[in-house]
């Protein structure tokens, strides 16, 4: 897998990178790839309605969305996981080795002013740490919005960088673009994500800079669910008065 220059500052994320990437060719250790917590339930007639096998859904509702860097996936509502429901992912890393992402809609409590408290910069903001996945808690991940590359950095799209560098952090901060931190990481081995794909488990669709760093961590799944599926079509409008 892609690997960032080696980190300057303490989240490691060379070394998180090369986890996965060792993972992805054997000898993994128990947390990764990742295993299924809770069995499938029976798909219903609903959700066939709604979620066409996804190789043709990912071509049809995202514009010939296909598995790579720099794409959101969106669990289905099949999908429940305890891990990954209602999650949106931000796939950073994908090739025949396998995949690496961080879940992007789980803020948790903990203001990352306290992760972070040698880092002046946060002392005056509300950023909190948010949970990346089940694997590797103990690194974190940047991800920097930015019109410039930040330091020891790796571009995912658009003008969305991923980091393990302090530096990287408190460029994202002065220029105040947008900083998101995640604790942990979701990987998969070789052709792992691939079949959960073909089972309808994920929708795939382009990364949104606006849904990653603007909108309410709570909306994000419900809106690209919708978008992805085309429920906003079926969503009940207003009701007129009738006098």
């Amino acid at each position: 897998m892609t690997r960032l220059a080696r980190s300057t500052g303490p989240f490691g994320i060379a070394a998180l990178l090369a986890l996965a990437a060792s993972a992805a060719g054997g000898g993994a250790p128990a947390t990764a790839p990742r295993a299924r917590t809770a069995p499938d339930p029976p798909r219903t007639a609903r959700d066939a309605d709604r979620l066409l096998p996804v190789a043709r859904s990912a071509e049809q509702l995202a514009g010939g969305s296909r598995l790579a860097k720099g794409k959101f996936l969106v669990a289905s509502r099949a999908l429940r996981d305890p891990n990954f429901y209602e999650t949106v992912i931000l796939l950073v890393d994908y090739d025949r080795r396998g995949a690496l992402g961080v879940v992007v809609n789980r803020p948790s409590a903990v203001p990352l002013g306290e992760a972070l408290p040698e880092v002046k910069e946060l002392r005056r903001r509300k950023d909190v740490v948010y949970l990346g996945g089940p694997v590797g808690r103990d690194r974190m991940l940047l991800l920097v919005r930015t019109q410039n590359a930040p330091p020891e950095s790796l571009r995912i799209f658009d003008r969305v960088y991923a980091s393990g560098s302090l530096d990287a952090l408190r460029d994202g901060l002065s220029r105040g673009e947008g900083v998101r931190a995640f604790a942990g990481y979701a990987g998969w081995g070789p052709g792992q994500l691939d079949a959960e794909v073909a089972r309808g488990d994920w929708l795939i669709g382009p990364a949104d800079a606006k849904a990653l760093f603007e909108a309410a961590p709570g909306s994000i799944w419900r809106d690209l669910i919708e978008r992805f599926t085309g429920d906003w079509a079926s969503r009940p409008g207003p009701r007129l008065a009738v006098r």
